[in-house]
């Protein structure tokens, strides 16, 4: 969940450290694209959620260093378990008391407050050894983020995650110091390889378009192209007819498509609390981080047919919930509405406020 498309490109690729048998080395890896501005002719609202080279090799004792090219956290969970949930409900924790504009109830009442578990809001600290023994991570990128490194001791091949974009990670193998690993020279050659890929990748997402009465959330590619806006963000259509809204299958992005009377409000108030401290925690220790439900959480109920008019809850605001087009969330990868009424709806996305557009219904 890319908090900014600009941040991305706000970092310049980093010099690639040559390992040495006689020391340790620290080989330095980018979350994110690691480029200043972005290129000619790539689209302005995009980004690539990978890990650039998306594989390195380090000998034993050696570290790897990673900056943060945009809102990702590095993962390394613990040998034989799953990368753990950016989120999940805590039943322990049930939502009380939300209510909509009119007052009613929200149905999501009762259910967990999607809690984000602490190795991935706050990790474990940087310059720490990962033998798999215990996980590590580099923790919520809050702020101005520093880097994350870690020390790999033991020989072996070991995956990490950014659990934050589904799909996205990268692997780290560590060889005994009298084995060769690759030069600078030939890190740097892959990144840029890597990078090139990516572009052209995005050159052609910008010429996709979405089938008849659907808005896409996206378009995105399975290995990490994504561009941060919905295609169209305008559509026509007619009262009664369902408009189906969707994310790309295999996207490593998480989006809403959230109706309010005015998106810019809305918007503000999603960017504002979409991630924020548990209530009771944080008084005598770091805060428990969690997602707002009223953004999380569909606003209707699974399975009710949701029919907009410009007053639902009160004051228009519907919201799909968080919508994933991967298999490794329990996301949905899609819903649909229809209108009873004429009329201009405006829409945004809960988790980046910046995606904005319009349904414009004729009778």
């Amino acid at each position: 969940m890319h908090r900014s498309a600009k941040a991305a490109f706000a970092v310049a690729l980093c010099s690639l450290a040559v390992p040495s048998l006689a020391a340790a080395a620290t080989k330095d890896v980018s979350a994110g694209p690691p480029v200043k501005k972005t290129p000619a002719g790539v689209p302005k609202d995009s980004d690539i959620n990978a890990f650039f080279p998306s594989s390195i090799k380090v000998h034993a004792g050696d570290s790897v260093k990673w900056t943060l090219a945009g809102f990702h956290v590095i993962n390394f969970a613990k040998k034989g378990d799953a990368p753990p949930p950016l989120a999940a409900p805590d039943p322990a924790h049930p939502v009380t008391g939300a209510l909509d504009a009119a007052g009613a109830p929200f149905w999501f009442n009762g259910q967990g407050i999607p809690v984000i578990p602490a190795i991935v809001s706050l990790g474990s600290g940087s310059g720490k050894p990962y033998t798999g023994a215990a996980a590590v991570g580099s923790g919520i990128p809050l702020g101005k983020p520093k880097p994350f490194v870690v020390t790999f001791p033991k020989a072996g091949s070991y995956t990490y995650y950014c659990v934050i974009h589904p799909g996205m990670k990268g692997t780290v193998s560590v060889v005994a110091k009298s084995k060769p690993v690759p030069s600078a020279k030939a890190d740097a050659a892959r990144v840029k390889t890597q990078l090139a890929k990516g572009f052209a990748a995005l050159k052609q997402l910008d010429k996709e378009t979405a089938p008849g009465n659907t808005i896409i959330a996206g378009t995105d590619k399975t290995n990490g192209p994504v561009l941060y806006r919905f295609t169209p963000n305008a559509l026509t259509t007619k009262v009664g007819t369902q408009v189906t809204l969707e994310m790309t299958p295999g996207t490593t992005e998480d989006h809403t498509f959230t109706f309010a009377k005015d998106v810019k409000a809305a918007g503000k108030a999603a960017d504002a609390t979409f991630i924020g401290p548990l209530a009771g925690t944080g008084t005598t220790g770091p805060p428990t981080l969690v997602f707002d439900p009223k953004w999380a959480y569909p606003s209707d109920a699974p399975g009710t047919p949701v029919v907009l008019d410009g007053t639902n809850h009160g004051d228009g605001l519907v919201n799909s919930g968080v919508l994933d087009g991967s298999s490794a969330t329990p996301f949905p990868q899609k819903t649909s509405v229809s209108f009873s009424k004429p009329g201009t709806y405006t829409f945004f996305c809960a988790i980046h406020p910046f995606m904005t557009g319009k349904i414009t219904v004729t009778s």
